[in-house]
C-alpha cells in the first residue's frame, strides 16, 4: 500500500512539479534537462531490477523474431542510453 501511495505522489505531483524545473533549467542552462522521478520508483529492489531485465531480454527476443528493429524498440520503452548499451551487450553476449 504505502509502495503504491508513493508511486502515485510522484506520478501526479512531484513529476510535473520535476517537468517544470527540467523546463526552467534548460532555459537558463542552454541545453536539454531531464528530471525522471518515476524510474527510481520503477524497481528499487535486487530482485525486481532482474525480473524488470528478465521482461525486457525476453520482449527483445520476441520483437527480434518479429523482424523489429532492437534500438527503435527500446527508445520506444524510453530506455536511458546507458541501459541500452547494458542491455545490448548482454543481448549480444546470448
Amino acid at each position: 500500500m504505502v509502495r503504491e501511495a508513493q508511486r502515485h505522489l510522484a506520478q501526479w505531483t512531484l513529476q510535473p512539479i520535476c517537468a517544470l524545473l527540467a523546463e526552467e533549467a534548460a532555459t537558463k542552462l542552454g541545453s536539454p534537462v531531464k528530471i525522471d522521478i518515476m524510474r527510481p520508483l520503477q524497481a528499487f529492489d535486487a530482485g525486481g531490477r532482474a525480473r524488470e531485465l528478465k521482461g525486457i531480454i525476453q520482449a527483445l527476443a520476441v520483437a527480434k523474431e518479429a523482424g523489429v528493429d532492437a534500438d527503435k524498440a527500446m527508445q520506444l520503452g524510453l530506455m536511458s542510453e546507458d541501459q541500452h548499451s547494458t542491455t545490448s551487450e548482454m543481448l549480444l553476449e546470448r
